[in-house]
């Protein structure tokens, strides 16, 4: 929670006012967070926060001056959320012990925000829109979500050589965790145990079956950069920039710049902005689609079918020729184009799950919940584009090790 400072000198008569000054704070910040989840950073107005919580514009602003600092301050508060519930988890026996309590964690955060127990908290994607200065504040507390979570994997006999595979297997299992809010809506409050005991079962024991080897096609060839001077060029970079910097960021005069061209030559290719972001997405797309249905033709098997295709999309994106468009990414468009963008999505996730199937059909795979398990095949492919900004030292060549066998054979097998 968001506490009053009272350390500026005031008296003991100014503090019941100052109580209820933090206490409208804390209310506007939770109206803010529900607004921001729902309609993005970019689309939700200081307006439309007003409005919710029965003030105007001019009264907000004695608490937010500006709509910047009502979005670092949701961003915090969220962060702290988060915080107070993973450091609980650090208590652990062991490190299995630890994760489980992680877990056990971060679930009952989602019932308590289902039931109105607990505070709603912010989905985290959008954290690239903010500007430089609350980034400054925001950032380094969210790198200790992280830092807590790499405790939290750690175990006494892991030797210095093995921190990129500690950071790699702390930005998997993160990852997962906070990508679940994408699809934990799908969920009735009455299932949420089971689907944690079947989220911790494929996190431990992964999806093949024992005695199953996983390789990647060796005769693959890496994606090809495009030309810059291509459409193609020009959504590769766009994706690259809105990845890193946000919606905001990303503006057509800087991914023009960084291609020594001119902004003129992309607009009779789209009309605005809005379609920029469409037509990232429709490039990711296409490369979900295209890596799924080369690993259906090549693959014999269900299992090795989902480790071809998320391995290529894994190491391609750790490559000049990725990145893919990230989810949280749709949140910068209006919720009617949103809507079949996340249609698409759900269907390659399904696909995903068709693959985990036919695996526990043709022995390749262990029983698990195909379901869950196509969420999270999608959820790794997705968080792969951040890989080698949380675990240095990962590359084209080692992520797949990295990042992708966790999936299959569990998180510290």
């Amino acid at each position: 929670m968001i506490k009053a400072d009272l350390s500026d000198g005031s008296s003991a008569a100014d503090r019941p006012q100052s109580a209820r000054f933090a206490q409208k704070r804390e209310q506007i910040v939770q109206t803010a967070v529900r607004k921001f989840n729902l309609l993005g950073v970019r689309g939700a107005t200081l307006e439309d926060i007003a409005r919710d919580v029965g003030m105007n514009l001019t009264s907000i602003r004695h608490y937010f001056r500006r709509k910047e600092d009502l979005v670092a301050a949701s961003f915090l508060h969220s962060i702290e959320a988060h915080a107070e519930r993973f450091e609980r988890a650090r208590e652990g026996a062991d490190r299995e012990a630890r994760v489980r309590r992680l877990v056990r964690e971060y679930f009952d955060m989602r019932r308590d925000i289902r039931t109105g127990a607990g505070p709603d908290v912010m989905i985290f994607g959008d954290m690239r829109a903010l500007n430089d200065q609350h980034a400054a504040d925001v950032w380094p507390r969210y790198t200790e979500l992280f830092r807590t979570v790499r405790t939290i994997i750690r175990a006494p006999e892991d030797k210095a050589e093995d921190r990129a595979m500690i950071s790699a297997r702390a930005h998997f299992l993160m990852s997962h965790l906070i990508r679940s809010v994408f699809w934990l809506p799908y969920y009735p409050d009455e299932a949420l145990d089971r689907v944690e005991r079947m989220f911790v079962d494929i996190l431990f024991n992964g999806l093949a079956a024992p005695g199953q080897e996983l390789r990647e096609n060796a005769s693959e060839q890496p994606a090809e950069l495009p030309r810059q001077s291509s459409w193609e060029g020009f959504l590769l970079a766009a994706t690259r920039l809105i990845n890193e910097q946000g919606y905001r960021g990303a503006s057509v005069e800087r991914i023009a710049a960084e291609l020594n061209r001119t902004k003129g030559a992309f607009y009779h290719h789209i009309d605005g902005k809005g379609d920029l972001v469409v037509a990232c997405f429709n490039r990711t797309l296409g490369l979900l689609k295209d890596a799924q249905n080369q690993a259906i033709t090549r693959e014999p098997t269900g299992l090795a079918q989902a480790f071809a295709a998320v391995s290529a999309l894994v190491r391609q994106q750790q490559t000049p020729a990725g990145p893919l468009l990230r989810n949280s990414a749709l949140m910068s468009v209006d919720p009617v184009t949103r809507e079949p963008m996340q249609r698409q999505i759900a269907q390659v996730t399904l696909r995903f799950a068709d693959m985990v199937t036919d695996g526990q059909l043709d022995g390749s795979g262990r029983a698990c919940d195909a379901r869950i398990a196509g969420e999270m095949l999608m959820a790794t492919v997705s968080s792969a584009a951040q890989l080698k900004g949380w675990a240095n030292g990962s590359n084209a060549e080692n992520a797949v090790e990295l990042y992708v066998r966790p999936m299959f054979h569990g998180l510290f097998a």
